[in-house]
């Protein structure tokens, strides 16, 4: 079996001279190394790996020229092109591959995805410290050759390639500069169409430039994208109309419904999710005994109205949760059917206060209290505290004898999910590539995203049925289906809404890849317009 790619035609007479993109971040430039980023960001665009991701978040083949897949389904043997550089002219190798995906698995990295890479052979006995990571299925049989061995069948895997983790790092470079490597941009090399420009970066701005060696660089037209760093919203819109910026994050509902019948205004769908996590071994004993009841977490998911929980915070354009999986996701053998519409669990995210009630007191009763105190902790951002602010309203409305404090939580660069430090937990979390499996998976009684620790072995044997599975057939789709049941039925963790990021973006900007998988926006083939 194999597959090839083909470069696809343009035209630059509609493009201006001035080929200059300015972008807007919440977050300065903390690490250049793939293995310590939790989310890629703007910088999705100096990586690129074995396939990249279509604008319907489907795989084709990048770096590899071609892949051979063995009757077994469990050896996927790739052929790279022997004509893509690093930016600093390096020659990109099959070995750089292995190195890449060893040294995300290794204990001094401690890669926040690292999970992703299980069903490749020996992954999990390597994340859990039974085996070296020089044990790692993967293998240079040539300089161009790249063989992975798999545990067994894995009908996602090419979509799973497309995430920025399994791209390749320079060995050679990353030697060279051992504890400097990727801390600044002068101590790192980049595989994408750009590379973060080692001069003019400081603490409020930071800036990429077209990778003079890649692959296809006539196909890239931005001369240059600046990305500044900025501490309020404020700012960001004021520089937004007086044309310092080409784009800029609608930030309440008063402003999405000014705005949006302008052509400059999108509203941007994503696959992630915004849940709640139930922390079930904290410091206090009687919380844990009520929040180990299934009734307790079901009385908190129907005392929610998750549509105005929606309008409150990111808007209309946001999607009430129907499951873990986002909508749009996934689709059936045949494109009819989507994921999260067959969720067979969907009455336990129904809005039904009276039901709240009952479910709650009979919790209380069981638990032996009448009233407690639960600690709800959010990421410190916008969003969030909005979101955050609404359910403490609803559910000390609905349930009663509940307090809810809040609190707050900083964010890390390189921490994909932090440890829980409150009873409930309002979290975000994304598919990272067009599978259910990538959300589902998150779930399991070992993956490190479980930050929970929900453990329930038919939900385990159901996600490693179709992580084996070896096409993407109505037996693996029934068998995740009835996998996110048992999620849903046990409420283990309570989906709230899938965002829709809303924007102002310059008219006369073309050719972005807006990917509702994987990493956001990809900059590649952008121009502007006269």
């Amino acid at each position: 079996m194999a597959q090839e790619t083909t470069s696809k035609s343009d035209s630059k007479g509609v493009m201006t001279k001035r080929q200059v993109l300015n972008l807007s971040t919440f977050r300065p430039l903390a690490t250049l190394d793939t293995d310590k980023m939790a989310e890629f960001g703007r910088l999705n665009n100096t990586i690129e790996g074995l396939y990249s991701t279509t604008g319907e978040g489907q795989a084709e083949l990048a770096l590899a020229k071609k892949v051979k897949i063995n009757a077994r389904k469990t050896t996927y043997t790739f052929t790279l092109w022997k004509d893509s550089y690093w930016s600093n002219g390096d020659v990109i190798t099959a070995k750089d591959f292995v190195f890449s995906w060893r040294r995300a698995l290794s204990p001094r990295t401690k890669a926040p995805n690292a999970d992703l890479f299980v069903g490749i052979h020996n992954a999990r006995q390597i994340l859990d410290g039974q085996l070296p990571a020089r044990k790692l299925g993967v293998s240079a049989p040539n300089k161009f050759t790249l063989v992975v061995h798999l545990d067994h069948p894995m009908a996602e895997l090419p979509q799973r390639l497309t995430y920025p983790l399994f791209g390749p790092q320079n060995e050679r470079v990353a030697h060279k500069f051992g504890k400097k490597y990727a801390t600044k941009p002068q101590y790192q090399v980049y595989a994408g169409p750009f590379m973060v420009s080692a001069k003019g970066n400081t603490a409020k701005h930071w800036h990429m430039v077209p990778n003079p060696h890649y692959w296809d660089r006539e196909h890239v037209y931005l001369q240059r994208i600046n990305v500044t760093v900025y501490r309020n919203w404020q700012k960001t819109w004021d520089d937004y109309r007086n044309g310092r910026l080409d784009e800029v994050r609608l930030q309440s509902a008063a402003n999405i419904k000014l705005y949006e019948k302008q052509a400059a205004y999108t509203a941007r769908p994503y696959s992630r999710m915004v849940l709640i996590s139930y922390r079930k071994q904290g410091s206090r004993s009687q919380v844990n005994q009520l929040i180990a009841q299934r009734n307790a977490r079901l009385a908190i998911s129907h005392a929610i109205n998750r549509k105005r929980l929606s309008q409150k915070s990111y808007g209309a354009t946001s999607l009430t949760a129907q499951g873990v999986v986002p909508a749009g996701l996934s689709r059936g053998q045949r494109g009819t059917a989507d994921f999260a519409a067959a969720q067979p669990e969907q009455e336990t995210l129904a809005y039904n206060p009276a039901l709240a009630k009952r479910e709650w007191q009979a919790a209380l009763k069981r638990a032996h209290l009448k009233r407690i105190t639960l600690t709800l902790g959010y990421l410190d951002a916008e969003y969030s505290g909005k979101i955050a602010r609404a359910l403490r309203q609803q559910l000390m409305r609905q349930l009663p004898g509940l307090t809810i404090k809040l609190k707050k939580r900083g964010w890390s660069y390189d921490q994909a999910t932090p440890p829980a430090k409150t009873d409930l937990s309002l979290t975000t979390k994304y598919a990272q590539y067009a599978d259910p499996l990538s959300m589902l998976a998150l779930f399991t009684s070992t993956n490190t995203a479980n930050a929970g620790s929900w453990s329930n072995p038919i939900y385990d044997r159901l996600i490693a049925q179709a992580s084996n599975a070896p096409a993407f057939n109505n037996r693996r789709w029934n068998t995740l289906l009835k996998a996110e049941g048992v999620l849903m039925k046990n409420q283990s963790v309570t989906p709230l809404l899938q965002p829709a990021s809303t924007y102002l973006i310059n008219p006369k900007l073309n050719g972005v890849q807006y990917n509702t998988v994987g990493t956001q926006s990809n900059f590649k083939g952008a121009y502007f317009v006269k």
